[in-house]
């Protein structure tokens, strides 16, 4: 799969993601990244070079209210989580490891009310 993120290269050839991945599972805000160049010049990634140990998370909203997304969007940053949003309804959020479980449950206590659907973009666990 292909997602475009930000990122920094660094001096020693990998690169540090600066966003969010909002599709891609397994590379998270601030992991280094080893990077090659594509036909088109574009640095790609070819696999996590250090796991920078925070966790993203996407959100659905299942709400038509497109302001439906301000009081959790507020509460997770209180909270020191970073957030990008596709849409008003579709957001990825990450957050750093001692924050996880707590924004964990909070969102599946959420989910289990109906308010939104989410899933982690972690498929491996932690080395």
């Amino acid at each position: 799969m292909w997602e475009g993120l930000r990122g920094r290269l660094e001096k020693d050839g990998t690169a540090t993601v600066l966003a969010v991945p909002a599709y891609l599972y397994d590379v998270n805000f601030g992991d280094r990244v080893n990077v090659m160049r594509s036909a088109e010049n574009a640095l790609v990634a070819t696999g996590v070079e250090r796991d920078a140990l925070n966790f993203t998370f996407r959100v659905l909203l299942k709400s038509d209210d497109p302001n439906a997304w301000q009081p959790l969007a507020s509460e997770l940053a209180e909270q020191g989580c970073l957030l990008d949003f596709i849409s008003p309804g579709f957001f990825a959020m990450s957050c750093c490891e001692p924050q996880a479980r707590e924004v964990a449950d909070r969102l599946f206590a959420l989910e289990c009310d109906g308010v939104l659907h989410y899933e982690t973009g972690r498929t491996q666990q932690l080395r």
